[in-house]
């Protein structure tokens, strides 16, 4: 499996952010990899698949409450995202994996 670099989004955080998007963030801030196949893996020698598209992974975030996101009157509830460093951050890879494969279930 040919893994590639995962950059940030172009966009700021006062913007709205897609799942996508939040997903890029979090997988940038790790240091995770996107694979061949479109999926989220940690490590270089030992692959380890967190997340099966960076969209899963910015709506497991969401689930998980990894991600804030004011909801305002008459919409659909997104707004400005805001991610909890801190409550990711605590999180270790396979904590992730397996909070990520239950929010898709």
């Amino acid at each position: 499996m040919k893994l590639t670099q995962i950059d940030p989004p172009g966009r700021s955080f006062s913007r709205w952010l897609t799942d996508e998007e939040v997903g890029q963030v979090l997988a940038h801030s790790r240091g995770w990899r996107r694979g061949s196949d479109g999926s989220v893996v940690a490590g270089t020698l030992r692959k380890t698949t967190i997340a099966p598209s960076l969209a899963a992974l910015g709506a497991a975030a969401a689930a998980q409450r990894w991600i804030s996101r004011p909801s305002v009157a008459g919409s659909d509830g997104s707004g400005p995202t805001h991610v909890m460093w801190g409550v990711f951050e605590a999180r270790t890879d396979a904590e992730v994996a397996a909070l990520v494969a239950a929010a898709s279930t």
